[in-house]
């Protein structure tokens, strides 16, 4: 097999269950552009050449091979199917241990993005596609497996590594070469779909068990066995290669995934163990495993019977506490209010939402579940505080005290709230378009969008934004510091109000600045002074609005790969571009009828203004008085953008690096982006 260097796949690949990995590809290098939606480990569209259009006979019988390869695959316990119509040739395959019905409902997600939608190789005659627990392959005339030489295959590696100082390294290497050659011979001698799986000890540099999985496909006939053994010696003898250093450091996992044979190994276990799973260097359970159990079990029972009348007094405690500090801090807050302000009961609420019936529910967002509920005062949109939720009583207290008292059309009214056993809820005004990022989600309904419909949602937000920086308080100023599309909600006339200010800080306006020490927020939407030094301000909801005008603007996301235009890896970077070269009309919505000169003009303006608002130093962007007389006034000059924040860093692998404990490299295939 040949090897070469790739380059990142810009996906989020958080499925994935090699999180920190490196990667390396082989084969066919020409990659088309995907949407978020789908998210392979890795695909490679062959020969840009061989080409088919919308309704050649490639077409249905490729549509026909599809239908064919998924019903053989349904059946119980099917893992691999392979056919062909005509000159279309394909397979599917599923790891050993993810078979029937499971890997159809997997695989049909897949045969539709690559066939039905077209978001993976597009009209391309020849494709693999790989996930990790399934893989999907078609070719014409089958130029794909002509030469059976494993490609095109993707190597990835574990970032961890088990160091080299002291030998641990080649220590690791030898159990790993040990495991997976003895695994694979399990699999090509006994194994009657060439499938095996197997564990070594290890014992050191924190590694306890290495695991480790070899597969082939089972549709060689007679010579599949041997077939399969050369398959997995090529890719065990690549294994010293790919995944050590020049120092003696060797990678904790790595994986091979060709289209005849993969392997993987790693040190977690990332299989369903099985009788016939592999046990080598096992650790020996002591002689007197039995009675040490016993003890523990003992003393702990022994332990649980102290302790246990002052763990019940505690909590009496701890809760007669709370409750009394509860009862205190809701008459303050009604003699603050008055009668702005309703206080319902836990069984009025109830009684609105069916008992937090399925059929109420409108959605769940970070907060919890948020349900539709008719109260006296007329329909509600009823919050309810999850038990697991991120956000605690601090921050539903926080959102009570600061939108209570805000009267703007452009901002969701808090009616009221409910805080009684243990229950914590919010009570808003119904909105019965939902948010904005529903509205994203549903296509037809965002193509109805008009640009002026889409105009007075940004003038709206800019006017809800200008309230709470400038005049909501006197001398005061709030920051939502989590403005977003799901935050933004709409009317009836689709109107915008914004919501969620459970993280919102509020300070006085002559502070310019404010550091915290927790980080909370939506990655993507947040400013990178927030983000890398934890420091905020007014400039930071003003960088969230950038970001939500070129979203309403593009009818994208803004973690959405552009590789087509100069490898812009966000859709800053992609905005910015695109003013750099002065073709600031392929930024539009391409479901965004624009019906004059005029209106072109002004949506080029908004560009220049979300440009200016998405810049990476706080001092150059516009406060949100700016930002509304720049919106107001058609006429006004700007200023021309600089540099938008994460030019150079994909949002995407922002957000993997800070869900991640360690972080996540990716290199993939080469791709050559048109000019």
């Amino acid at each position: 097999m040949l090897f070469t260097t790739a380059q990142p796949l810009l996906l989020v690949i958080l499925t994935a269950l090699l999180l920190p990995s490196t990667a390396v590809a082989v084969g066919c290098d020409n990659h088309e552009d995907m949407t978020t939606r789908v998210n392979p480990l890795y695909y490679d569209c062959c020969a840009q050449t061989r080409q088919y259009k919308l309704g050649d006979n490639y077409d249905d019988n490729l549509k026909s091979l599809a239908d064919r390869l998924l019903t053989k695959v349904s059946v119980p316990g099917a893992y691999f199917a392979s056919d062909n119509v005509g000159p279309v040739s394909g397979f599917v395959l599923c790891r050993g241990d993810y078979t029937g019905t499971a890997c159809a409902s997997s695989l049909n997600q897949t045969i539709n993005d690559a066939i039905a939608n077209r978001f993976i190789c597009p009209f391309y005659k020849d494709a693999t596609i790989y996930y990790d627990q399934h893989m999907f392959s078609f070719s014409g005339d089958g130029f794909l497996y002509n030469d059976h030489s494993n490609r095109p295959a993707w190597v990835a590696s574990n970032m961890n590594y088990v160091n080299g100082t002291g030998g641990a390294g080649a220590r690791y290497g030898e159990r790993v070469k040990e495991l997976i050659d003895k695994t694979a011979e399990f699999a090509w001698n006994y194994s009657s779909n060439l499938y095996a799986t197997g564990e070594s000890g290890f014992g050191e540099e924190g590694v306890n068990i290495v695991y480790g999985l070899v597969q082939c496909r089972p549709d060689r006939e007679n010579d599949q066995k041997d077939l399969c053994r050369k398959c997995l010696a090529d890719l065990v003898s690549w294994i010293p290669e790919k995944f050590t250093t020049s120092s003696g450091d060797h990678r904790v996992g790595g994986r091979i995934l060709g289209v005849w044979c993969n392997l993987r190994f790693e040190k977690e276990l990332f299989f369903q163990e099985t009788k016939e799973t592999l046990k080598l260097n096992m650790p020996k359970n002591g002689p007197n495993k039995a009675m040490i159990i016993a003890f523990s079990i003992a003393a702990a029972l022994f332990a649980v019977i102290i302790i246990s009348g002052s763990i019940l007094l505690l909590k009496w405690k701890r809760d007669l506490r709370i409750q009394n500090e509860l009862e205190e801090w809701t008459k303050r807050l009604t003699a603050e209010i008055g009668s702005m302000f309703s206080l319902f009961t836990l069984s009025e609420i109830r009684n609105a939402t069916g008992n937090f019936s399925e059929a109420m529910r409108l959605g769940e967002g970070a907060f919890g579940p948020v349900y539709r509920g008719q109260l006296s005062c007329g329909v509600a949109a009823i919050k309810r505080l999850a038990a697991n939720s991120r956000q605690g009583l601090a921050e539903f207290r926080n959102e009570i005290r600061l939108i209570a008292n805000l009267q703007h059309s452009n901002l969701v009214k808090l009616i009221g709230c409910c805080m009684q056993h243990k229950e914590n809820i919010l009570v808003y005004e119904y909105m019965s378009n939902r948010s904005l990022d529903d509205v994203f989600k549903d296509v037809a309904k965002w193509a109805s969008l008009t640009w002026p419909i889409r105009q007075n949602i940004i003038d709206g937000i800019a006017q809800g934004l200008l309230y709470i920086h400038n005049y909501s308080q006197p001398e005061r100023c709030i920051v939502h510091r989590d403005l977003k599309a799901s935050n933004v909600l709409l009317d009836s006339q689709m109107k915008p109000k914004i919501s969620d200010f459970g993280i919102a800080r509020m300070f006085s306006s002559s502070v310019t600045e404010l550091c915290t020490t927790r980080l909370m927020g939506t990655r993507g939407y947040m400013a990178p002074e927030y983000f890398f030094r934890n420091t905020f301000s007014v400039k930071s909801d003003v960088f969230s609005f950038g970001v939500l005008v070129l979203e309403i603007i593009s009818g994208r996301k803004v973690a959405t790969s552009f590789r087509r235009y100069k490898r812009s890896n966000n859709l800053m970077a992609y905005a910015w571009r695109l003013w750099e070269d002065g073709n600031c009309k392929q930024l539009i919505d391409n479901s965004l009828s624009v019906d004059h000169h005029d209106q072109e003009a002004e949506i080029i303006q908004c560009i220049q203004i979300a440009l200016l608002c998405v810049q990476a130093n706080p001092e150059d962007r516009p406060d949100m008085k700016e930002v509304v007389r720049m919106l107001s006034n058609k006429d006004t000059q700007l200023d021309n953008p600089k540099h938008p924040s994460y030019f150079n860093e994909p949002i995407m692998n922002i957000v993997a690096a800070s869900n991640n404990n360690t972080p996540t490299e990716y290199l993939t295939a080469p791709h050559v982006d048109p000019a």
